[in-house]
């Protein structure tokens, strides 16, 4: 875990620091932390380097002359209009109906939870596309020329899982390898975990069409298994499903802050 920046404004790398990490701790973008320190990939991080801590230097003359405009910022309302625009992606619907467990299907609790997603992304300031806002099929690669055609753009695919080891229970998000979708689906899996109070399945890579024909960051959320009883009974609720949407725009906005 990274540690905070001295009163110097730097910090030394350490093994098992990442960039993400010592952007958290000393609470600034990666993007700043990056372009202060002449950092073009992510990765590019070696032990022992010494990293200048953005806010230590610029930030903190600022912070004490515009708490009222901080104030404002931190709070997510519709009177603030972000830059980016997400791209929600209910997965399956019309002949595809995704998994089907004990008369519930995936492709309704995908549905319901993005609208209630939607609804959560517009309140905070948010641009919001839907790739199908009906129980109609849409292919996969028309999902993700859908979420091309626009800039600045984030795309995340919602599903419920299932299995026949039907034991098996929890949330997991999946990225397809960029560093910008890695951090994206770690953090959205982190509030999932958080706000579901599901097992923690982790936030990996996968092959998905969705995943890598889209241009923009992008993850695919798998909210809980249907194919567990005590869970599908849980996913199956409206107060469930609007925690996922919570969850998923609290992870959303912890991934803005950063890029």
């Amino acid at each position: 875990m990274a540690v905070l920046a001295k009163a110097n404004g730097a910090h030394i790398v350490k093994k098992g620091d990442t960039l993400y990490s010592i952007a958290t701790a000393n609470k600034v973008s990666v993007q700043k932390l990056m372009s202060l320190n002449g950092i073009t990939k992510p990765t590019n991080l070696q032990i022992g380097k010494r990293l200048v801590i953005p806010s230590a230097s610029s930030s903190s003359s600022k912070k004490s002359a515009s708490v009222s405009l901080k104030a404002s910022t931190v709070t997510r309302s519709s009177s603030v209009s972000k830059s980016k625009t997400v791209i929600i992606d209910p997965g399956h619907g019309g002949r595809d109906k995704g998994a089907v467990w004990g008369g519930v299907r995936e492709s309704d609790l995908n549905l319901k939870t993005a609208f209630k997603l939607e609804y959560y992304l517009k309140r905070a300031g948010y641009k919001v596309v839907m790739t199908r806002r009906s129980d109609r099929y849409v292919s996969l690669m028309s999902r993700a020329a859908i979420a091309n055609r626009y800039r600045n753009a984030v795309f995340v695919s919602i599903h419920y899982n299932a299995t026949r080891e039907t034991w098996v229970h929890g949330g997991e998000t999946f990225h397809g390898g960029s560093s910008t979708s890695r951090y994206l689906a770690s953090s959205l899996q982190r509030n999932l975990v958080s706000h579901c109070k599901v097992r923690n399945r982790g936030a990996r890579y996968a092959g998905f069409t969705v995943l890598h024909n889209t241009k923009c960051p992008a993850a695919l959320v798998e909210c809980g298994f249907i194919s567990n009883a005590k869970e599908r009974a849980r996913c199956n609720t409206s107060s469930f499903q609007d925690a996922a949407a919570r969850s998923i725009l609290a992870g959303i906005e912890r991934w803005d802050r950063a890029y």
